[in-house]
């Protein structure tokens, strides 16, 4: 997990709303969640630095934003999520 990364249980509510919007993530493999979980963590920081940017402009500086989530943190949270912990 990098500087300033969500917390796991930030984690955990973000996959409890995924999971309820699509059931069969709930068993995804780990890095399926890991890369979709970054993948929306880098558009929502892209969104914040430059606002009212068009879908285009957005997308030309997502490689600005590093990934912040490791695969440790997503298992956890998903433990969370599911009530597991």
């Amino acid at each position: 997990m990098g500087d300033d990364a969500p917390s796991v249980g930030k984690l955990a509510g973000q996959l409890g709303f995924m999971f309820e919007e699509d059931p069969s993530l709930r068993d995804a493999p780990v890095a399926h969640l890991v890369a979709r979980l970054n993948e929306d963590d880098r558009l929502a920081r892209v969104i914040a630095k430059y606002p009212n940017r068009s879908d285009a402009e957005v997308h030309r500086h997502l490689a600005e934003f590093h990934d912040r989530i490791g695969a440790v943190e997503v298992e956890q949270a998903r433990q969370q999520a599911l009530g597991r912990s």
